[in-house]
């Protein structure tokens, strides 16, 4: 991997950025594995495992309203330290308690909302970093890479977790995880924030006023929404689709659920290569069609090969289109913002996506996946398709990058 084939590598604080939170979210995801072994452990109970669900999303549904505000007005790169230097401090919590016999389930719920706070803060501020650490021409690159986070911690980290709960006590994953956390908070000291530090108090909501004046961002948001609620849907949905269909057994599901990470990584790799198109609006809707296509016709696959193909054609084409759309954001806010409009983007993917996934579940249980898929197949290509239709809108006041009516 060289600077040259991927022009944000050139930045050294990207870089530090970026390799630290690979760093931590593999972490995140080896705990998140450990956490849910030993709460079923303890209770025996499904309504546990949702109630620890309940804990971290309804936190990620609220806080973010406050907490990117927040990420304008404190130095962001002190921001990340604060949140690396919490949560190595909840894992090492987590370790210490599993080892002597006292983690409960009230301490693992109470740690979930605890990190919901956590990630509340964290991402905003991450997001907004990533904007004023490289240049303009760089961050369709940059915003790509950082796509390739989740995607790659989601997979290599609850197999490290796995493997390390087989071979040991849970305790060992929660201190590794500490381990991971203060390695990467190594890699932000001393990280400069470009930009002011503002001391005004936050104000509740202040991303969603701004977007509410700009109608496009709006839209932008509603794209990441109903993209993200298709693919976590069609994902949840797995389990059903294979039993009833194709018979793939854990070897055909465990293939089918690797499907959209891989296919994520490699859409943000290949990206990270390019520019940023020339008519985002554009392109952003035909990839997120693209997506709905492939995507809907997911159950009606009539063997998991050409199921699996399909699968893996509509998350790289949801991963473009949220790239897209996120570099998007990125390029049509000002700095003064930029950590609000990244609070709404968290609520947006972080939990209502989810929630949107919950319900398509829901409704599958009476309706059937098929029609399920289908419906919100249509309405994400709706929206990308329609949503953008409104160029020409008046840019913020003072953006340095006020071009919304090339939003098409």
């Amino acid at each position: 991997m060289t600077a040259t084939g991927w022009p944000a590598l050139r930045h050294p604080l990207f870089v530090r950025l970026w390799v630290g939170g690979i760093v931590s979210a593999v972490g995140t995801q080896m705990s998140n594995v450990a956490k849910v072994w030993v709460l079923f452990a303890l209770t025996g109970s499904a309504a546990a495992l949702g109630m620890e669900g309940l804990c971290f999303s309804v936190p990620m549904m609220l806080l973010p309203l406050l907490t990117g505000p927040l990420a304008d007005r404190v130095d962001r790169a002190r921001l990340l330290r604060w949140t690396m230097a919490a949560e190595a401090g909840l894992a090492a919590g987590l370790a210490v308690t599993a080892t002597t016999g006292t983690l409960t389930p009230l301490l693992l719920y109470a740690t979930a909302a605890l990190e919901a706070a956590r990630l509340a803060v964290d991402i905003p501020a991450r997001g907004a970093l990533i904007a004023t650490v490289v240049p303009a021409e760089v961050l369709h690159s940059a915003q790509s890479l950082s796509s390739t986070v989740y995607s790659a911690s989601a997979l290599v980290g609850p197999a490290v977790g796995g493997l390390l709960l087989a071979a040991g006590q849970p305790s060992w994953v929660f201190a590794v995880n500490a381990v991971s956390c203060l390695v990467a908070l190594a890699m932000f000291r001393g990280m400069p924030s470009p930009g002011r530090e503002r001391h005004a108090l936050p104000r509740l909501g202040d991303g969603l006023r701004f977007a509410a004046r700009h109608r496009v961002l709006l839209a932008l948001q509603a794209i990441l929404l109903t993209s993200g609620a298709l693919v976590i849907g069609v994902e949840t949905l797995l389990p059903v689709l294979d039993t009833t269909l194709w018979h793939g057994g854990s070897l055909g599901y465990g293939l089918l659920r690797a499907a959209p990470g891989l296919a994520a990584i490699a859409a943000g790799l290949v990206l990270a290569r390019g520019r940023a198109p020339v008519t985002p609006g554009r392109t952003i809707a035909w990839c997120v069609a693209a997506a709905a296509v492939a995507l809907a016709a997911v159950p009606v696959a009539p063997w998991l090969p050409v199921a699996f193909v399909l699968l893996t054609l509509g998350s790289i084409a949801v991963s473009a289109a949220q790239v897209h759309t996120m570099t998007r954001l990125q390029q049509l806010v000002t700095d003064d913002v930029r950590g609000a409009i990244g609070g709404l983007t968290a609520m947006t993917m972080s939990g209502f996506a989810g929630v949107g996934a919950a319900a398509m579940a829901l409704a599958a249980a009476g309706a059937g996946p098929t029609p399920v898929i289908a419906v919100v197949a249509a309405a994400a290509a709706l929206t990308g398709l329609t949503a953008l239709a409104k160029p020409r809108l008046p840019a913020p006041s003072g953006s340095s990058t006020a071009n919304l009516d090339r939003c098409t």
